[in-house]
Formats: C-alpha cells, structure tokens, sequence
C-alpha cells in the first residue's frame, strides 16, 4: 500500500509540477493523468495491504498501536488522493487554483501531523531504514503542500515559480522512496 502510493503521488505531483509552471497550455491533460491517479491512490487504501507497517518490527507492537500506524497511513493516502481529485477537477474544467490553494493547508495539517507521528514512533519499532523512508516521504509532502498554500492560496507569482520546481523535485523524490519500497531496499 504505501509503496503503490508513494509512486502514485510522486508521478502525479510530478505532472503537476509542469502545469504550474506553465509548461502545458491546457490543464485538462493534466486534469485526467493527476485525476486517475488520485482515484487509484484512493483504490489503494481499499485494497491493498500495508507493505512496510506489517506490525511486525524489531519490537513486538500491539494491535492498538498497529491500528494507529495503519490508520495515520490511510489518512495520509486519503487526503493526498483527494487532493488530486481536487487538482484534477481544477484543471479539467479551468476552476479557481486558489480553491486548490486553500484546501492545501488542510493537507498540510493531516500530512505534518502523520511526519511528526511517523518521526516520533516508527523508528523504534520497525528500524531506522523503514522510519527515515516514511519520516521523509511524509516530510517532503508536508513542504510540497505548504509551499502550494502559499502560491496557489494567495495567488503570488513569485511562489508559482518555486511551487513549480518543488513539486518537480519533491514530487519526483517521493516517487523514487516509493520505488525503493517497492523493490524492498526499503524495508
């Protein structure tokens, strides 16, 4: 599960990158691409099995604990997927970027709360190579919606410029954590 999202957000945020700096004229190819995206990350959180918060770590953990790791994950997936939709239903019919804009503080919210969890607790359960993974791909996702709030939110034009390469790199970052889960380098 986190494996498959990582690599989801990571391409979608990447698509995204382009369309703010102004590299694609019509937002609705990106509209479709980050769209379906968001819906499979979606798709994801119902299906799909956790790859790297098994329970099963250094230490033993206990079922509430389990459920809490399990739960902040599928809240992390849920709101970026949404956030996708909401990029997707922007740029498909040429809606206002700063409604975009303003629902990033949400996920900035959720998102940080899930870094400062995941930092917190991961490590001395599951080892240091599973917490730093999760602990940065949480972290670099927190920056990239926070730097969307304030150029999408408040319109600067300043900030698309630096929203854009942040998106490219930290987005592109993520999708690189992802594939290290998926290939089991990290685990």
């Amino acid at each position: 599960m986190e494996a498959v999202f990582l690599i989801l957000i990571g391409a979608a945020l990447f698509s995204q990158s382009w369309h703010v700096m102004g590299l694609y004229s019509d937002g609705r190819t990106v509209g479709i691409f980050v769209g379906g995206l968001g819906v499979l990350s979606l798709a994801a959180v119902i299906v799909l099995d956790p790859m790297l918060l098994t329970g099963s770590g250094d230490k033993t953990i206990s079922a509430a604990n389990h459920m809490a790791e399990v739960t902040a994950t599928k809240a992390l997936i849920a709101v970026w997927g949404l956030y996708c939709v909401g990029v997707a239903a922007q740029s498909l019919w040429d809606l206002e970027e700063q409604a975009v804009g303003f629902f990033s503080l949400i996920v900035t919210v959720v998102t940080a709360v899930v870094f400062l969890y995941y930092a917190g607790v991961l490590e001395p359960r599951y080892g240091e190579t599973i917490w730093l993974g999760l602990s940065a791909a949480s972290l670099l996702l927190t920056i990239i919606s926070a730097v969307v709030f304030f150029a999408l939110g408040f319109t600067f034009n300043v900030m698309r410029a630096v929203a854009g390469w942040t998106l490219l790199l930290c987005g592109g970052t993520v999708g690189v954590i992802g594939l290290a889960v998926a290939v089991r380098a990290i685990a």
